[in-house]
């Protein structure tokens, strides 16, 4: 038996990870395994991505493109695919992520990266990815962010993006997009309806 894919996807703000932290909360299940792109893990090549895409300063990095951003980003997906999601999801072992691909494309695109080369970037990781699609792939959307100082044009154009992936992608696999506007219980309520169809 194998397992299933579970993604989560959003422009900043939106309170996807808020809604991962909850859901992992409620599944405590040896089942299910929770994962993040590119990856914090210490020891991970997740955590070195992360850590040059938010401070890198740090790595005396003064400029970088985002074409090599995203770069970055898919090797470390690579990576976690290769040495853990691909093991667990042929142990029987159920995966939910956040973040997917999608951001590669969307961020990329918005931050004005090329979408030819970044579709050659994902189709890598696609590859990689083989015969496993996502069970579900839920898009969690809301009409401003919470909590933070976006710039609002800027956030707008991804979450316009990230729509127009969305439905693009509910051809290969079921795709949710879900309001994150009612209280947490209302949505995970709905998140995990969805996941046991």
């Amino acid at each position: 038996m194998t397992g299933k894919l579970f993604i989560f996807e959003g422009p900043d703000g939106v309170g996807k990870t808020t809604l991962v932290q909850e859901l992992r909360g409620r599944l405590l299940s040896s089942d299910f395994e929770f994962l993040s792109f590119p990856g914090r893990d210490e020891g991970t090549l997740g955590r070195a991505v992360y850590q040059i895409h938010h401070t890198p300063e740090a790595f005396g990095i003064k400029q970088m493109s985002e074409l090599a951003r995203q770069a970055l980003h898919i090797a470390a997906h690579i990576d976690v695919i290769e040495t853990r999601i691909r093991p667990w999801i042929a142990s029987g072992k159920n995966v939910v992520l956040d973040r997917f691909w999608w951001s590669t494309l969307v961020y990329g695109g918005v931050g004005g990266g090329t979408q030819r080369a970044l579709k050659k970037l994902v189709g890598a990781e696609e590859t990689v990815w083989g015969d496993i699609k996502p069970t579900v792939a839920f898009l969690i959307d809301r009409d401003s962010p919470i909590d933070r100082r976006e710039d609002l044009t800027y956030w707008k154009a991804l979450r316009e993006s990230y729509v127009d992936l969305a439905n693009r992608e509910r051809e290969k696999y079921t795709v949710e997009i879900v309001r994150n506007t009612g209280t947490i219980d209302q949505t995970i309520a709905y998140v995990e309806s969805a996941m046991m169809k």
